[in-house]
């Protein structure tokens, strides 16, 4: 793989979903692992499996998640329950092949880099997106946390240099390598506690617990403040969307969010980190060759 690929695109950073139906658009896609984790995302305009239908000629969906593809055969999507692991046994061929986080919660890479092959069509592609493990939130998480946030179904860690080598071991090679910004940043989940903790998945917070001293001291006074100075329609629209208890916590929240981006900004500037660091997820687009 030449270097250059992995540079090409750094100033350049791409949603997921638009770099996926830029490719999709107009053709027959397969897409492997489509559920997502779970059926909680499927009204979601951020799940992938239902941008690349608004966009493709046809769009066959596989999960090993038997109940999920029933349920969403239900409500018209064309899916199929399988195990990528295996041969998957279908007559189609398809022009590109979306494998969105999925390879990392692989423990053998093979029967899936079999079924690409297999199932493309000559002069198609395939995409696989996958965290990249040099990103900087990451690690600096660690740092400051002395812990690590990831998901614990996930087996392994591959970066755009070693995928690239798996798949020529497969008659198939990296074309490009594109870089995506996902929803979650250290300023967030740098803010994880016994009693709180932000869900990566769905970009929201989720409370359990009591509150720590400061929150219950702080949050109240930020709800006050709130209150008499924010214009009364975005109050109102505000109170009504979050009760009484989550609402001066998310308050407390944003107002500790703003303070430590304003401390990583700064940070940032000592720290030395390239443009690779920068971006959580990669996404590398592999064809025969």
């Amino acid at each position: 793989m030449h270097r250059e690929m992995l540079r090409a695109n750094l100033r350049r950073p791409v949603s997921r979903i638009e770099i996926t139906k830029h490719y999709c658009r107009g053709m027959a896609v397969l897409d492997i692992g489509c559920v997502n984790h779970n059926l909680e995302h499927v009204e979601d305009r951020g799940w992938i499996h239902r941008a690349i239908t608004e966009v493709a000629e046809s769009v066959l969906g596989l999960d090993y998640l038997e109940d999920e593809v029933q349920e969403l055969a239900k409500r018209g999507y064309r899916v199929i329950a399988a195990d990528v692991n295996k041969p998957i046994e279908i007559e189609e061929r398809f022009d590109v092949i979306v494998v969105g986080h999925l390879i990392e919660h692989l423990s053998s890479f093979e029967g899936l880099m079999l079924n690409i092959g297999r199932l493309l069509k000559p002069g198609g592609c395939a995409l696989i997106s996958t965290p990249n493990p040099f990103y900087t939130e990451q690690y600096f998480y660690s740092a400051f946390k002395n812990d690590i946030i990831v998901n614990p179904e996930h087996t392994c860690w591959v970066d755009p240099v070693t995928l690239d080598q798996l798949a020529r071991q497969f008659g198939l090679a990296t074309t490009e390598v594109h870089w995506i910004e996902e929803k979650w940043k250290l300023h967030q989940v740098i803010l994880n506690s016994p009693s709180r903790s932000f869900d990566v998945l769905t970009g929201k917070w989720n409370f359990e617990g009591t509150p720590s001293a400061a929150e219950r001291v702080i949050a109240p006074v930020l709800r006050g403040v709130f209150q008499v100075f924010a214009p009364r329609s975005l109050s109102r629209r505000v109170f009504a969307k979050y009760d009484h208890e989550r609402m001066p916590r998310l308050l407390y929240l944003r107002f500790l969010g703003v303070l430590f981006q304003a401390f990583w900004a700064v940070y940032r500037q000592v720290v030395v980190t390239s443009p690779i660091n920068r971006y959580e997820v990669f996404l590398s687009v592999l064809k025969r060759v």
